[in-house]
């Protein structure tokens, strides 16, 4: 047996050693180029991206409220959509303050709990943003305000809105805009400067005593999502076959939730966001392993491809389309071995600060 495990150590070696010479002429990329880039060309512009459209949702909740009107309510709709695309590209690092201060379960908890949702709008008579933080996160964030824009049944009017409803709606963006704007503030030098954390990794760091292990928990954030996704967003609801369990069921959003999820860890691995690139966790493993790199790229797209196959919504889908949606999810899982074993070896195996 001791032999065996001693031949299978020296082959997984191989694996990685034998492919040092394959690709000559890539680009190098260093462990601290690609933390430096990851920070300052994909986390910080998300972050400061994500502020920025959830300043815009809360001006169009405002506008909605004080003029209740169908061009208003697209409108709030809309940026309701914009800050969810930046929101869920973010989940693809779920790394620091987003997961110490509980940012993420502040704002996207789901499913609604319709029952609570229903209480809380009837008995109360203040939906003041510190109201709205004391009743918990089931009846905070996106999906209570995604549940009043569009309705439970998908067709609110402007009209149709109630008094509490919009007093209730202003309440969540201005929410929503805190949680967001303390995230983005959590990781500037003006804030909590957790970038410091980041970019002096194994330098002073009290976070990551070593650039291996800040590389690793970026790897790790790429494979949670894959993970949350496949194993939890599109599982529950394809396996109970129930829409309640959906994870933006009102504006049938969930697909492009889900798309925006895999092109958020599709942008940490190839360190690109909003056309800017930099030194990126596939330029490290492209230099010593191209087709470990290729590997992953493919299978990034075809998970994001395999999304792009289900045509109806995902409340109709869990009923009408789930051929493609076991494809979907077999595609993401095929992704999260993937990072979860070849990707962590190489960074285990290479990375050495």
């Amino acid at each position: 047996m001791k032999r065996s495990f001693i031949i299978l150590a020296a082959a997984s070696v191989c694996l990685f050693a034998c492919k040092k010479s394959e690709n000559n002429n890539a680009a190098t990329v260093t462990s601290h180029e690609v933390i430096t880039d990851f920070v300052n060309k994909t986390a910080l512009p998300l972050y400061a991206d994500l502020q920025a459209k959830a300043t815009l949702l809360n001006t169009a909740v405002n506008t909605l409220n004080t003029a209740p009107n169908a061009t208003n309510l697209q409108a709030a709709r809309t940026a309701w959509q914009d800050v969810r695309s930046a929101w869920e590209q973010c989940e693809g690092f779920l790394i620091g303050p987003v997961e110490d201060e509980n940012y993420d379960p502040n704002m996207d908890t789901w499913p609604v709990d319709y029952l609570q949702l229903d209480s809380f709008t009837h008995h109360s008579t203040s939906f003041t943003p510190a109201d709205i933080q004391n009743v918990g996160q089931s009846l905070r964030g996106f999906h209570p305000l995604e549940s009043i824009l569009w309705g439970k049944s998908g067709n609110a009017t402007a009209d149709s809105i109630t008094t509490k409803q919009k007093q209730y709606m202003v309440g969540l963006a201005q929410d929503v805009l805190n949680t967001v704007s303390s995230l983005n503030h959590s990781w500037l030098t003006t804030g909590g400067n957790f970038q410091a954390l980041m970019l002096n990794a194994g330098n002073g760091s009290t976070r990551f005593a070593t650039r291996k292990e800040a590389i690793l928990a970026i790897v790790a954030g790429m494979s949670d999502i894959c993970g949350e996704v496949g194993g939890g967003k599109i599982y529950e609801p394809f396996t109970l076959m129930d829409s309640t369990k959906t994870e933006s069921p009102f504006s049938h959003n969930s697909i492009i939730d889900f798309t925006n999820n895999m092109k958020g860890a599709q942008q940490v691995y190839l360190c690109s966001y909003n056309g800017a690139t930099g030194a990126s966790i596939s330029k490290l493993i492209a230099a010593r392993n191209l087709s470990l790199d290729n590997k992953i790229k493919d299978q990034f797209a075809a998970a994001i491809t395999a999304l792009g196959n289900i045509t109806v919504p995902f409340e109709t889908a869990i009923h009408t389309q789930r051929t493609q949606l076991q494809n979907a999810m077999n595609a993401i899982n095929t992704l999260q071995a993937t990072l979860d074993g070849d990707a962590k070896t190489f960074v285990q195996m290479y990375v050495t600060d």
